[in-house]
């Protein structure tokens, strides 16, 4: 595949990163596609005027995220799908800004009202029917006597991992599942304080979806939402 681009001017920031920026804004446009197959080194370094050891560096930083895949013998070719260790360096980046609460439950609730307004889109019988029952499920485990945090957190994430599914986005679910280990420890703590009030909320969002009423799924998100909020914001002053 021919590229013809150059290099931006990018101040300090080293070649090899240039290059990996570069090669990712090829991606995110369209001019380079899963499966494609990259120039090799040399005609990369030559084409962009750089060394070509800046090039094979940003290559395998490329590849250790799975962006793409290095086949010896045959070349470097773009990633056919997306693999979930590619969002890691986002994760990372994030969970250093976990004191961040503000900016935190902004992002949950940007993810829980998209996905509840396209399954509106797709909702059905049959899918209310499961998320009735995944909710029953939580509502039963939330009235043992000894309950089971784990389990709790598990029955809450298949619901709304359920939701997310309904709204039929697979780079949302994608998404979705990576970013949520984030959330896990603020999740179980509201499961374990308060399970009841989680599944109450849930129903909430089940009834608003059986009314196709976006404004209530808006509302009804915000509510299950409030107490959680109220977790991640507390500070460790507070406990």
């Amino acid at each position: 595949m021919s590229i013809d681009v150059s290099l931006p001017k990018l101040g300090r920031q080293p070649i090899s990163l240039q290059i990996m920026d570069l090669l990712t804004n090829l991606l995110l446009s369209g001019e380079l596609k899963p499966g494609d197959r990259l120039p090799t080194e040399l005609e990369l370094a030559q084409k962009l005027g750089v060394g070509r050891n800046s090039v094979r560096e940003a290559i395998k930083m490329l590849s250790s995220i799975g962006v793409v895949d290095v086949q010896k013998g045959a070349g470097t070719f773009v990633a056919k799908s997306m693999n979930s260790t590619i969002l890691n360096p986002l994760i990372l980046s994030l969970v250093f800004e976990q004191g961040t609460s503000k900016e935190l439950i902004e992002l949950r609730l940007l993810l829980e009202i998209g996905s509840a307004e396209l399954a509106l889109a797709n909702i059905t019988d049959e899918f209310l029917e499961r998320l009735e029952q995944m909710n029953m499920r939580l509502k039963e485990e939330g009235e043992q006597e000894e309950r089971n945090p784990k389990r709790l957190l598990d029955i809450d994430l298949c619901f709304h991992m359920e939701l997310h599914r309904i709204a039929g986005n697979k780079l949302l679910i994608k998404l979705v599942e990576s970013i949520y280990t984030l959330f896990f420890a603020s999740i179980e703590k509201t499961l374990e304080q308060a399970p009841r009030r989680a599944y109450e909320n849930h129903q909430i969002v089940i009834d608003a979806l059986r009314k196709r009423d976006i404004e209530a799924i808006r509302s009804g998100v915000r509510r299950s939402m409030e107490y959680w909020m109220s977790i991640v914001q507390e500070t460790p002053s507070k406990k």
